[in-house]
């Protein structure tokens, strides 16, 4: 606001001087017409219009301090608008139950825009509509236990003082969301590994997972390239991850009422699965595990996403004599020939499992002493190239050994 006195004489002054006031970050001038300012050019106002940088000429009985009052009012509405849209925010953070928290949309209506936050090393959309988060070239970090990012429309109208405090309110949530999915995936973790072990609590605690609706499932075996998507997604999605991640592949147990849900989510995270037939009784899992195990290595030869155990079962885990000799030649290799070491060998193997795993047992079944065993089963490992301590190679053990019945009823 000036009376004109720092207003330059002449056209190309007066355009300098409007383009320096422009460039330095102002938004107009207000001229006083109290007779003191040069005459405005035609030039100065063209360069005032191609800026769309207002030119304001004031009545002499306008007084500048009204200009004033009426700008500090504006900015008040301003801030009191901001303070009360930050009110409502923390309220609505206040009363959310998971529902909302997981979906956003409260919060997305309160800014008008559409909120979607995910964890960065999964992709799996955390707070928001869908799976996995497309690429995005502009989104915010939070400050959460697990690295995350959000994102917001473009169009939002979101300014930096409101962002903040969302990102706020957003990383209290996640952190929550997250630790509550973690927690059902270690806990279905540990449940799957005791019940492959034949444990009774793992049984049970399975069942319970899955809501006390019956003992009906089926095993699903698939694999993943990114560590932990499969579980964090099916754990956001409300299924009960009972389920086992290894270096390569992850081992599932599907209650039959989810097993189309958990096929929509492993089709849309694009895996190779292999399923087994359905079985009424937890303690069978050793045994489905081991038929979806068939069933993801002919997908995986086939390349088909999904594939379901099928056919008429001669034996809990083998269909076929042919398929049982497939078995027992890929799994045990020279322990499946008459020689006498692996005639010992196999029949070490085959009563560590059938005890349970149960290293005494084994011991006093084969009247040997528990080094001696320790031994023996080192030898296996190192002829069949797995491990009798880990989960997917077990469940390999056991299917050849089933199907070493199928062909030797007399063993």
């Amino acid at each position: 606001m000036t009376i004109g006195l720092c207003i330059p004489q002449g056209a190309q002054a007066q355009r300098e001087f409007i383009a320096a006031l422009d460039e330095a970050g102002l938004a107009g001038i207000a001229v006083g017409e109290h007779g003191l300012a040069p005459r405005l050019t035609n030039a100065m106002l063209a360069e005032s219009d191609a800026r769309g940088f207002p030119i304001l000429a004031t009545h002499p009985d306008t007084p500048f301090a009204a200009f004033g009052r009426t700008v500090a009012a504006a900015n008040a509405d301003s801030q009191t608008m901001g303070v009360l849209l930050l009110a409502k925010l923390y309220q609505i953070a206040g009363q959310r139950d998971a529902a909302s928290r997981r979906s956003g949309a409260d919060l997305g209506d309160l800014f008008g825009t559409r909120l979607t936050v995910f964890d960065e090393a999964t992709g799996c959309i955390l707070i928001g509509e869908g799976l996995l988060a497309p690429s995005v070239p502009r989104a915010h970090s939070l400050r959460t236990q697990r690295p995350s990012l959000f994102f917001v429309e473009e169009d939002s109208a979101l300014d930096g003082f409101a962002l903040l405090h969302l990102a706020q309110v957003l990383a209290v949530d996640v952190n929550t969301i997250i630790q509550e999915a973690m927690g059902r995936i270690r806990e279905g973790a540990a449940a799957v590994e005791l019940a492959l072990n034949g444990r009774k609590e793992g049984q049970a605690a399975l069942l319970e997972a899955w809501g006390g609706t019956g003992g009906a499932f089926r095993a699903v075996v698939t694999a993943c390239d990114v560590a932990l998507r499969v579980p964090l997604a099916l754990a956001l999605a409300g299924i009960p991850p009972t389920l086992t991640e290894s270096a390569d592949r992850i081992v599932l147990a599907v209650p039959v009422h989810e097993l189309e849900r958990v096929r929509t989510i492993l089709g849309q995270l694009g895996t190779t699965s292999g399923v087994s037939a359905e079985h009424g009784d937890v303690a069978d899992l050793s045994g489905a595990v081991a038929e979806a195990m068939s069933e993801y290595h002919n997908a995986q030869a086939r390349q088909e996403p999904w594939r379901e155990f099928s056919g008429k079962q001669v034996s809990l885990l083998a269909r076929s004599r042919t398929e049982a000799e497939q078995i027992i030649a890929s799994v045990l290799g020279p322990l499946a020939s008459d020689e006498p070491r692996s005639v010992s060998l196999r029949e070490t193997l085959f009563t560590y499992l059938d005890s349970d795993m149960r290293w005494n047992v084994t011991a006093d079944e084969l009247h040997l002493h528990r080094q001696s065993l320790v031994y023996r089963l080192d030898q296996v490992e190192a002829i069949t190239n797995r491990s009798v301590r880990r989960t997917k190679d077990l469940s390999e053990f056991w299917l050849a050994r089933s199907a070493w019945k199928l062909l030797h009823s007399s063993d």
